[in-house]
């Protein structure tokens, strides 16, 4: 008859893997594991300037310096009057110009940074008018002296050397678009002033209509100089008010480029002598910064 399985029960025993199965490799690997783990919690804990990486707080921005230059045009604006040697008043002068130099920023942790350049601009304007003056000629045929109206060009070139310092601040409207206002502390460091005549007529009538050349004796091209030299009466020391605008253009993790737009408005007079004259520049240039 065959047996019952209730006679025999079954005993389940556990398997135990001997100790020489157990790999030490598999221990180094956990240890190794975990001191990596701790060793890169460590340095991160001690990192300044980055990122916050607490998803429940707001996320901060990074801090660091940044140092650059810049080059570009200055289109120079004369404000007031200039006046010369021989009394002649000049307005509403014009010239273009340069401006360059060096620049230090530092970033903030809000969308506000504050910087300072240093560096040179060349304002210089050019300011003409005409006019008619009656000289008195003579005939050549019958020797008589007659008042004819001949025209003469006046151009007066004013030419300023600055040292300029602009301390700074710059908003970031968007991502790559900025404004930035700040106050322009300026030295002359070279100025001057020429003013030169020009024959605008060749030839005159005289009432019994004879014609004659006219010529400005001692000077073949027509022209002569009246003034050539330092700017009189010169305030040295400028102050002046910047406002600009520009984008902001990134071309690697450290190196930027921005296009800027600046106009800087005079708040002092270049000269006593006169009629307030000063010059207003507005400036198109290029801006290379760096991560320090």
């Amino acid at each position: 008859m065959p047996a019952s399985c209730d006679r025999f029960p079954i005993v389940v025993v556990p398997h135990i893997m001997p100790a020489s199965r157990i790999s030490p490799l598999t221990n180094i690997s956990a240890i190794i594991v975990g001191l990596l783990v701790l060793g890169s919690a460590v340095p991160a804990a001690a990192q300044t300037n980055v990122l916050d990486s607490d998803p429940i707080r707001a996320r901060k921005k990074l801090v660091y310096d940044m140092v650059g230059a810049y080059f570009g045009p200055s289109f120079n604006g004369q404000t007031g009057t200039i006046v010369t040697d021989c009394n002649c008043e000049f307005t509403g002068g014009a010239q273009t110009g340069l401006t360059a130099g060096l620049m230090f920023e530092r970033l903030t942790r809000s969308s506000l940074r504050w910087g300072v350049t240093l560096g040179y601009e060349l304002r210089s304007v050019e300011g003409q008018f005409t006019e008619i003056e009656g000289v008195v000629q003579q005939s050549p045929s019958t020797g008589q002296q007659y008042v004819v109206p001949i025209q003469f060009s006046n151009v007066a070139t004013t030419s300023l050397g600055y040292l300029s310092a602009m301390p700074y601040l710059k908003y970031d409207i968007l991502d790559a678009w900025f404004v930035r206002g700040g106050a322009v502390l300026s030295y002359v460091i070279s100025s001057n002033l020429t003013h030169v005549k020009t024959l605008e007529t060749d030839t005159v009538t005289f009432p019994n209509g004879e014609t004659a050349a006219v010529s400005l004796p001692g000077a073949e091209s027509g022209s002569v100089e009246l003034q050539n030299g330092p700017i009189p009466e010169l305030n040295p020391f400028q102050l002046g008010l910047s406002l600009a605008t520009g984008v902001e253009i990134r071309l690697s993790k450290t190196l930027y480029l921005s296009p800027v737009a600046q106009y800087i408005f005079p708040l002092t007079q270049v000269s006593s002598f006169g009629g307030g004259f000063s010059v207003q520049a507005f400036q198109i240039f290029l801006e290379g910064r760096f991560i320090l």
